[in-house]
């Protein structure tokens, strides 16, 4: 049985959570090798998960290693050179989000990818969930007309990573593996708080739901008394017309949350509560509430990220979140953190 061979470059938190111990158990994955920039912590996470090999030089790795994929779990700053890296040595890639920082680098990442036939995809598990899969399939049917206005919301408890207090956060999940202190609170390490860290979720999910492309953005962003941003209101136009409002809240009381989308069209509304793994479709021919179906998907959504990238590699799959998702969300996060500096609307990078 053939298996894909798979590095994993970043193995602080969620590069083992979220990956590692999943890639280690899977039976058509082969776990080549680890990567980390402190060579103790690769080491350590090689021999709990039994990976034979552990470097804290990429690009000895992938030069030493015969290697199918990648997936790059490291802090934003470098997820652009690390990529391009693989790409450039005809390595498939999954990226952690935010996928990059700029949207040129997306480009060129695309290019790339486009020019030698290879994966390139982004990591959204709660794109994975039966609710979603429902919600896109009652979009793409066409029953809700021409969509013409977007509303989404994601909030939850972020702001001490924002102020470097990651033990504050990290204390309520024992024998999780931490990140370091700044991972979230230094802008030349991770680019912006809420917009990179947060509203990313929302709008790749807004993105692969819908299929649409950017065009404007006008943003505003309240960084309160931290470094990156914590607060964001984004407006954008798409480029068939579409608007949309997405907003993000990193200051809500530990242990509340919200994440809701609301999808109007010409023919109907889409409505989604995420975080209540709920949502209904009402439509002109059928006004009355109808549930989309959902099971409790749990923990196995995050599972599915990286076993889809390994039977995508093995051609057994299609990439289950497509590259636009990836190139796209960084456009309308290029756009917003312009805009927010600028104090006026922003266009869109385009590829």
């Amino acid at each position: 049985m053939r298996k894909a061979r798979i590095a994993v470059i970043g193995v602080g938190w969620w590069g083992t959570v979220g990956h590692l111990q999943y890639l280690a158990q899977d039976e058509r994955a082969e776990v080549v090798a680890v990567y980390s920039r402190t060579l103790d912590k690769a080491r350590e996470r090689a021999e709990e998960y039994g990976v034979p090999r552990y470097y804290d030089d990429l690009h000895a790795m992938v030069d030493e290693c015969d290697l199918d994929g990648v997936v790059i779990a490291t802090t934003p700053n470098v997820h652009y050179d690390q990529a391009r890296y693989a790409l450039e040595h005809g390595l498939h890639v999954l990226m952690e989000k935010p996928f990059v920082l700029r949207a040129d680098h997306a480009h060129d990442l695309a290019r790339l990818a486009e020019e030698r036939g290879l994966i390139l995809s982004i990591c959204h598990p709660a794109l994975y969930t039966s609710l979603l899969a429902s919600a896109r399939e009652a979009l793409r049917s066409g029953a809700l007309g021409q969509i013409v206005l977007i509303e989404a919301h994601f909030s939850q408890r972020v702001y001490e990573l924002y102020r470097g207090e990651v033990n504050a956060v990290f204390d309520r999940r024992p024998g999780v593996p931490r990140p370091n202190l700044m991972s979230y609170a230094d802008p030349e390490i991770v680019g912006g708080g809420e917009g990179h860290t947060q509203a990313s979720h929302l709008i790749g999910a807004v993105l692969w739901l819908t299929g649409l492309a950017p065009a404007e953005v006008f943003a505003y962003m309240n960084p309160l008394d931290c470094a990156v941003d914590v607060v964001n209101a984004m407006a954008v136009r798409f480029d068939d017309g579409t608007l949309a409002t997405l907003s993000a809240n990193g200051m809500l009381p530990t242990g509340l949350r919200a994440n809701r989308i609301l999808i109007q069209g010409s023919g109907g509304m889409l409505s989604l509560d995420i975080s209540e793994n709920c949502g209904f479709v009402q439509t002109a021919a059928d006004p009355e509430p109808r549930a989309l179906p959902a099971q409790e998907d749990g923990a196995e959504r995050t599972g599915r990220v990286p076993r889809n990238f390994v039977r995508a590699i093995l051609g057994e799959e299609a990439p289950y979140v497509e590259r636009e998702v990836a190139i796209r969300e960084v456009e309308i996060l290029d756009a917003a953190y312009r805009s927010a500096a600028s104090g006026g609307a922003a266009e869109v990078t385009a590829g």
